[in-house]
């Protein structure tokens, strides 16, 4: 099953630096030719999702839905997409893209890319392939967000396929 367009999902959301996590909507993506949509079941609590939420390592994106430990099932995929059927286990890490050119993402080591990893949440698509790119500048380009809500829309090759015999938890 293929999405037909950008959606609206809750989430948790700190509104701004230091203020407590509340209910929120933000919008997804659609799903494109590559992409996996997740329905979240559960996603981790990390330290560093309230550093990043209390602004304390730096100039931080508001709304920030944090989260970067992600497990759920497989809603929908893109009409290019291999690696993921409906209904299977997926999650996603700490990053959901690269510049995908470089010495670096050429030998599986994307965490290393020298253009920059784009971070699960307070990141922004920054890379020309990427949904929600902007060449304005990076401040025009969309922010991520992360697994505090029900949906997340991924590409395939940065989405993990985890074990139906794993509980998601």
């Amino acid at each position: 099953m293929q999405a037909a367009g950008a959606f609206d999902t809750k989430c948790y959301a700190a509104l701004e630096a230091g203020k407590p996590l509340e209910a929120h909507t933000i919008k997804r993506r659609a799903v494109g030719d590559n992409d996996v949509h997740i329905e979240t079941a559960f996603a981790g609590i990390c330290h560093s999702d309230i550093h990043q939420a209390r602004q304390e390592w730096g100039p931080a994106i508001f709304p920030m839905v944090p989260g970067h430990e992600i497990a759920g099932v497989v809603k929908a995929v893109g009409k290019n997409v291999t690696k993921f059927q409906v209904g299977d286990h997926a999650g996603v890490g700490v990053f959901v893209d690269s510049c995908r050119n470089c010495d670096k993402c050429k030998k599986g080591e994307e965490n290393y890319c020298r253009k920059g990893m784009t971070g699960t949440y307070n990141a922004r698509f920054t890379h020309s392939h990427c949904p929600g790119y902007s060449a304005e500048g990076s401040d025009h380009c969309e922010p991520t967000y992360g697994g505090y809500s029900r949906d997340i829309v991924c590409d395939q090759d940065y989405t993990l396929k985890l074990d139906k015999s794993m509980p998601l938890d």
